[in-house]
């Protein structure tokens, strides 16, 4: 079994590995997208699927602009679902699930050969890169967009459940329900919109509005009739007090977004996106059309693929409605795709729920997938050669840390960002908002992702300093500036250390984009082709002038938020968030053992003490142990610190030599990856030794830390010489002696490991 996250990398390995070059900008761009699809596929944080949404948009530009032209469409769904879905009996996000959707899709195409071939001789494009980019085009606009028209349903919903609430004993179809106005206006097509769509599509038929154009689409691809199918679409919103059709408003909504914009293009091959959306919901389900009709995968490619991953993405979904909430469906899933065949395994932290009554019971959704029910369901509404299973597995859900009273929502995400954007220059604050759009336009997909994720990684920062932002009016003492305000850790300068914190996330930003440490450029034009970066260093390293570009953004941020920001501003808790705690890291530089194996155990002890605390891993980088435990702390997206015993480029050639003489090679990429560690230091500091070398930097971490973690092999070794002289100091058994002495002994977290 596979994670979607592995499965649907694979499918931008169809592009990269094409041997057609795509140009430097189409490359980064593509990139970008994956990395941003990586990340959400492994934190499913709705924040992280916006910037799915963002980079799709920037790069296909579906209503003729970027982003800007999708914001409210994409937006009004999530604040919907946020404010209204507790007030349904039963309902699910949408706004996460469709990136879910869009990701299945990508990983059917990538990894199912029958279905990639059927694909490209449907709409007659190759195997290899120009089918893939196709195939994303197309299938972003059907799966990021099939659910749009949520709201409608909404609305209806809430009415249900209203008066179902109000009157439990009075027969359903006796209620009151919500239809809606105006609808013929809202389906309508200018007569230039109509004549332009009837050329394209090369027919003598004249669309009067968009049911008739999708009757055409359903006649063209299912056979459907289409007067019979356009009194079935103009029937949609009347006359439905038990179930209102969000399919149908998504399509149509797509639609009219489409034709109002400029520069759009429309062919056959939209017009199946419009209908594929139309028809995943309820149309061929429950007896719309005259008899079931299963969507087969050689009549729409499309169709067919949205309902099955739509229908397969039945994990990791917010609950917003009280039924919703009683039976949890999986928090995870693994998958088999191959030619022809798609295994499922759902995992949920348990097969069983309490009942409101206090009886356990079994779990619906879970048993629904082990009774075979839910694949027999997909199976009434598509149909081809695949051999479709779906299993089940009970696996404890690892409690989420990272989740912060920040208000993130995504209106706040992109105003965020493009104050971000500006507040790097010091005449910033007399910038009008005109300005600040257009500049931020004219930036790269990479670089306006990059502010994007800067402004996400402020819930972090401020939790660290005991702040928060919201745009909401609350009753917290507001921060008017980061230097003079007296929060955060006592002592600490609030402003460098948000400096600090912004610059290791910058350079992780960099080296997840493939960036490494170099100087061999001589312009910004030349430093981007090769991705390297003289200023992938500690921050204590950097230049002043560098380190005041940090420290102009952060005094900035605060009048610029609240100037452009949608009234977001900085609150501080009147009491503490999680106190802080400071890990020290230490251990033997060679061993024998698998170095995942180390790492796991690392790992497992850093989540551990993160659920309760702020935690800062702090080690001397020596080769070894020292890196790996950094490594782990890097991995988790902890704050770091380095103590080093001597400066950079001193330590690295002592380290080299070291590994020489004890047999092993220090490779040029030993060398950029201790670099690139160190990098992510938010304090890199120099304590040094006369006589023993690591003496010094090792007791400053036994001094700092509350915790040790320390990787050796547990054997003693002498620490004087028979003269009573101090031997063996600063080393891996000494230090730890040294740490009893001053630590609990829960606090020190002994890694067995087998020494060369």
């Amino acid at each position: 079994m596979n994670t979607l996250n592995e499965l649907s990398a694979r499918f931008f390995g169809l592009i990269e590995s094409d041997g057609a070059r795509l140009s430097d900008k189409t490359a980064n761009e593509f990139f970008c997208f994956r990395k941003e699809l990586e990340k959400f596929l492994t934190s499913g944080k709705k924040e992280d699927a916006f910037t799915v949404y963002f980079c799709y948009s920037e790069i296909f530009r579906p209503f003729g602009k970027g982003y800007d032209n999708t914001q409210k469409l994409l937006e009004t769904l999530s604040d919907h679902e946020y404010h209204s879905g507790e007030l349904l009996t039963k309902h699910r996000d949408h706004y996460s699930h469709s990136v879910y959707v869009f990701s299945l899709g990508l990983a059917v195409y990538a990894n199912d050969g029958a279905f990639r071939k059927t694909f490209s001789d449907f709409y007659g494009t190759d195997g290899g890169k120009k089918g893939a980019v196709e195939f994303l085009r197309l299938w972003g606009l059907v799966a990021l967009f099939h659910d749009v028209g949520y709201p409608f349903q909404l609305a209806h919903e809430q009415i249900k459940s209203y008066a179902g609430e109000l009157w439990k004993n009075i027969d359903e179809n006796l209620r009151p329900f919500v239809t809606f106005g105006n609808i013929d206006e809202l389906a309508s097509l200018s007569p230039e919109v109509s004549e332009n769509i009837s050329k394209i599509l090369n027919t003598d038929k004249s669309f009067g509005n968009i049911n008739e154009l999708l009757a055409y689409g359903l006649n063209l691809r299912n056979g459907y009739d289409e007067s019979d199918i356009s009194g079935i679409l103009l029937k949609r919103v009347t006359d439905r007090p038990k179930f209102m059709d969000h399919g149908y408003f998504s399509a149509v909504i797509l639609a009219k977004q489409l034709f109002l914009s400029q520069n759009f293009t429309f062919g056959t091959d939209v017009l199946d996106a419009l209908t594929a959306i139309l028809l995943h919901n309820s149309l061929n389900k429950f007896n719309e059309i005259a008899g079931q009709h299963p969507i087969t995968l050689s009549e729409h490619p499309l169709a067919y693929l949205l309902i099955l991953c739509d229908e397969l993405q039945n994990w990791d979904r917010q609950a917003y409605g009280k039924v919703s909430k009683r039976d949890p469906i999986a928090w995870d899933v693994a998958l088999n795709i191959r030619d022809n065949e798609l295994q499922a395994e759902y995992i949920f932290d348990s097969p069983t729920v309490v009942d409101e009554r206090g009886d356990v019971r079994i779990n619906r959704s879970f048993a629904e997938i082990q009774q075979g029910d839910f694949v027999a369901k997909i199976q009434m509404y598509v149909k081809s050669g695949l051999k479709l299973a779906a299993s089940v597995k009970q696996k404890t859900k690892n409690k989420k840390t990272s989740i912060y009273a920040s208000d993130n929502n995504f209106i706040n995400l992109c105003d965020f960002a493009k104050a971000i954007h500006a507040s790097y220059l010091d005449f910033c604050k007399d910038l009008d908002s005109e300005y600040l759009n257009a500049s931020f336009d004219k930036l790269p997909l990479e670089y306006k992702v990059s502010n994007i994720e800067q402004a996400k990684s402020y819930a972090h920062k401020l939790e660290l300093i005991n702040c928060f932002y919201s745009s909401k009016d609350l009753d917290y003492p507001v921060i008017t500036d980061f230097k003079t305000a007296d929060f955060g850790r006592p002592g600490t300068d609030n402003l460098s250390f948000l400096c600090r914190l912004e610059h290791v996330r910058w350079v992780r930003e960099k080296l997840d984009f493939g960036w490494k440490y170099g100087t061999d450029y001589t312009n910004a034009e030349e430093r981007n082709k090769k991705k390297i970066h003289k200023d992938i260093v500690p921050y204590d390293l950097l230049s002043e002038e560098e380190q005041r570009k940090d420290e102009i953004m952060i005094n900035n941020i605060i009048p610029l938020l609240k100037k452009f920001g949608n009234n977001i501003r900085i609150y501080k808790y009147r009491d503490g968030r999680k106190p802080d705690l400071e890990i020290g890291g230490m251990g033997h530089r060679f061993f024998k053992d698998k170095k995942e194996v180390i790492k796991e155990l690392v790992k497992k002890q850093l989540l551990k003490y993160s659920e309760k605390y702020n935690v800062t891993v702090r080690t001397c980088y020596a080769y070894g142990a020292d890196q790996l435990i950094a490594e782990c702390a890097n991995e988790l997206g902890l704050t770091t610190k380095a103590t080093l015993p001597t400066d950079l480029e001193s330590y690295i050639k002592i380290i080299r030599k070291d590994c020489e003489e004890n047999g092993y090679r220090f490779s040029e990429e030993d060398e950029l990856n201790m670099r690139h560690l160190i990098a992510q230091t938010v304090v890199c500091k120099t304590v040094r030794d006369p006589e023993h070398f690591y003496l010094a930097a090792s007791m400053h971490i036994i001094e700092k830390c509350n915790v040790l973690i320390a990787i050796w092999d547990g054997k003693q070794i002498p620490l004087e010489d028979e003269n009573k002289n101090p031997i063996n100091r600063g080393g891996t058994y000494h230090n730890l002696m040294t740490a009893k002495k001053r630590l609990k002994p829960n606090d020190i977290i002994e890694i067995e490991c087998n020494r060369f």
